[in-house]
């Protein structure tokens, strides 16, 4: 009789271990199944693009809204990339900044450095420029967004800074976001404008 007891015992068990794993697997299997669908949600939002760098990956625009930070970031950074440097980082910069805008645009504003023989000057005088920024503005209320850009570009050579003022009108198309361009906007129309800047004691330039 005591043996049939505790082979009835071990019988219950084996069933409670059983339905133990029986449970665990369920939920094991739930828990892989959410971590697919999540993956192949991720994986297809995400694209590949072929640049001149190689196959990056990136998120598909559309699938992420830019800011107002974001926007303004992107265009503070192109214009540092792109008015900043000297003889040594002329070249890696400017090529930096040619992709965070349409090659074309940014063709033109290369097209500017050759004729000043940007370059050629660095290495002549040794000479480098700085860019301070004053103000961006973007509209972000319709698409294409449209903004505006003001700052200052400082050539410095021989001891003597020379300001020239700079500013442009732009608009900005949602792109891919990849580690090449992570704010997912790209910079196009961009067209220099007049700026009468003002002086440091705040006053208007004179005629």
């Amino acid at each position: 009789m005591q043996q049939a007891n505790n082979v009835s015992t071990l019988i219950k068990s084996l069933k409670v271990v059983c339905l133990g794993l029986i449970i665990a697997l369920a939920l094991s299997n739930v828990a892989w199944l959410y971590a697919y669908v999540r993956e192949a949600g991720q994986n297809a939002q995400r694209v590949y693009v072929a640049t001149d760098n190689g196959t990056t990956s990136a998120i598909a625009a559309g699938q992420v809204q830019p800011t107002q930070y974001e926007a303004r970031n992107l265009v503070r950074s192109f214009m540092d990339l792109m008015f900043q440097h000297d003889a040594s980082t002329f070249r890696e910069r400017v090529n930096h900044g040619m992709k965070l805008i349409d090659h074309n645009d940014g063709r033109a504003i290369y097209e500017t450095f050759k004729r000043g023989k940007v370059l050629e000057n660095y290495h002549r005088y040794n000479s480098h420029t700085n860019w301070t920024c004053d103000s961006v503005t973007v509209d972000m209320s319709v698409e294409p967004y449209r903004g505006i850009v003001w700052g200052a570009q400082e050539v410095v050579y021989d001891n003597q800074i020379a300001v020239q003022p700079v500013a442009a009108r732009f608009t900005l198309s949602r792109q891919l976001r990849s580690d090449i361009n992570p704010y997912g906007l790209l910079i196009d129309g961009f067209n220099f404008i007049e700026y009468r800047r003002p002086a440091p004691d705040g006053s208007r330039p004179t005629k």
